[in-house]
């Protein structure tokens, strides 16, 4: 009966092992095998089959006589490789027989360790932590010269997100945001002044001293979603027969359409997303939402001691809005996106007296398009538009330009891949926001919000590149931006120059 090589050397191997040889420190797979003992080929190449692994620490030790666990558990990885002629097959199947009992107990064991992993990934895959840091520097020339609010130029930024799986089809979420501002000049004060009515009717102007940014530094009060806290928490579920519609419900950030500019921020709500049967990959979502922005004011009166007369209290409700949007592909190198939203309730109210002034601009139906088209391999160009039926005859403070329409067009070039270190790519975008057009445009660099202007229109332009691993640098530049372009009179130009380094993890 002929031997192949792997079974002659199984049979050294165990031969050295019951016999207790010592040997000299000598030898490529095992420090203590010299190359010249007789056992020295068998054992290197079972060593480098994976045979055989010795004591861990590139030892043999053949001067120690092998248990029977250590015999089996040899035999048990010879016959895990297979392969190898009759001969191989009569001398595993006896070396089987032998140590049958061990085998058994091996085997227990390994189901035992496997259960064991399993357990283990299960339990790390149902609680996961992500996100990034963000170091960034920057130039505003609207925040020092024109004194308008805005502090996002110079911050470190964290953005941690977290996932717990409660079964297959159903996933709890948060995220937790901070901004930690550090540079003083953006919190320097300027004078203001400010005109008050006497008592006798007549007025006086005083002069105040104002913070230039409006905000205090870290202050959780006046950024409360980027404060430290958590600012989003939601549920995902896989639903349906074929668990295909995919349902967020709770407080998130969403957008719609594909430069957000719809929709691009913090909502309550519940939004559902579903790939059409027989679509040619096409999409569909229908959200039931409201942006989590509420706020309050109130109007106080005195008498001529100082006393409190009156206090009118008024809150401001987001609106509730409805939302159907569809989105796939137009051909092999187009896609497309239509998206409609109803305000549904909270309604513009203009009676002081009820006290519920409601979503302030009058407009009730909002309708977006997208086309994204690869003109080039390495080349995309991405144009979007906005627009309201808001009555622009009821709203005449908001003279001049187009408040009821948002234009946005982004030209693309190459881009980056976290995982390829000097990948880079360029982009250009020209944008016309209309202050009444939409229901919160994702403000995508930080230079609109929080300076509340009537209207954005200007180009930015930036770039991109990747020069470690999981980290991307990126620079902004926003020449020539004219705000309040919905406000002729009052229209003024900011020039922005950014700069930032994201850390992923």
């Amino acid at each position: 009966m002929r031997m192949s090589k792997k079974v002659a050397a199984i049979l050294t191997c165990l031969t050295v092992g019951a016999v207790g040889q010592a040997y000299a420190a000598d030898a490529d797979s095992f420090t203590d095998v010299p190359k010249d003992h007789w056992s020295y080929e068998a054992l290197d190449y079972l060593a480098r089959e994976g045979i055989i692994e010795g004591m861990g620490n590139d030892t043999f030790q053949g001067g120690r006589a092998m248990s029977r666990y250590e015999m089996a558990a040899i035999v048990a990885k010879a016959m895990q490789k297979g392969g190898g002629n009759f001969g191989d097959k009569a001398v595993l199947d006896k070396l089987s027989a032998e140590y049958a009992g061990e085998l058994d107990t091996l085997k227990k064991r390994v189901d035992a360790h496997d259960k064991d992993i399993k357990d283990l990934q299960a339990k790390t895959e149902k609680f996961k932590v992500w996100g990034m840091t963000r170091v960034q520097v920057g130039n505003d020339n609207g925040l020092v010269k024109d004194g308008h609010n805005g502090d996002y130029n110079n911050r470190f930024y964290l953005d941690l997100e977290g996932s717990m799986k409660v079964n297959p089809y159903m996933t709890a979420r948060f995220t937790i945001e901070k901004n930690a501002r550090h540079r003083d000049s953006e919190y320097q004060t300027k004078t203001k002044y400010k005109t008050f009515q006497k008592k006798d009717g007549t007025y006086i102007t005083k002069e105040y001293q104002s913070t230039i940014s409006g905000e205090n530094r870290d202050d959780v009060t006046m950024d409360a979603n980027h404060n430290g806290s958590i600012s989003n928490i939601w549920v995902e579920l896989a639903l349906g027969k074929n668990h295909d519609w995919y349902t967020n419900i709770g407080r998130k950030w969403n957008g719609i359409g594909m430069q957000n500019l719809m929709l691009g921020g913090q909502v309550d709500g519940i939004a559902t997303y579903h790939p059409i049967e027989k679509g040619h990959g096409w999409w569909l979502s229908a959200q039931y939402w409201k942006p989590s922005a509420d706020w309050a004011n109130e109007n106080v009166t005195y008498d001529e001691d100082a006393d409190v007369v009156t206090v009118e209290r008024h809150t401001h409700r987001a609106p509730i809005v409805g939302t159907l949007n569809f989105w796939g592909p137009l051909g092999k190198y187009l896609e497309a996106n239509v998206a409609y939203s109803r305000i549904l309730q909270h309604q513009y109210d203009g009676n002081r007296d009820s006290g519920q002034y409601g979503y302030w601009t009058q407009a009730k139906n909002f309708y977006g398009i997208d086309l994204k088209a690869k003109v080039l391999k390495d080349l995309t160009i991405t144009g979007s538009y906005v627009k309201s039926d808001v009555p622009l005859d009821k709203q005449a403070w908001a003279d001049g330009g187009h408040p009821d329409r948002d234009w946005a067009v982004k030209i693309e070039y190459k881009g980056t891949d976290l995982n390829k270190v000097k990948s880079w790519g360029l982009y250009a975008k020209w944008v016309n926001l209309g202050c009444m057009a939409d229901l919160g445009h994702d403000d995508e660099w930080a230079t609109r919000e929080p300076s509340f202007v009537n209207g954005v229109k200007g180009w930015y332009f930036g770039m991109k590149m990747v020069p470690w691993k999981n980290c991307e640098w990126e620079t902004m530049w926003a020449p020539h931006l004219t705000e309040n372009s919905s406000q002729n009179a009052s229209a003024y130009h900011r020039h922005i120059l950014r700069s930032w380094l994201d850390f992923h993890f």
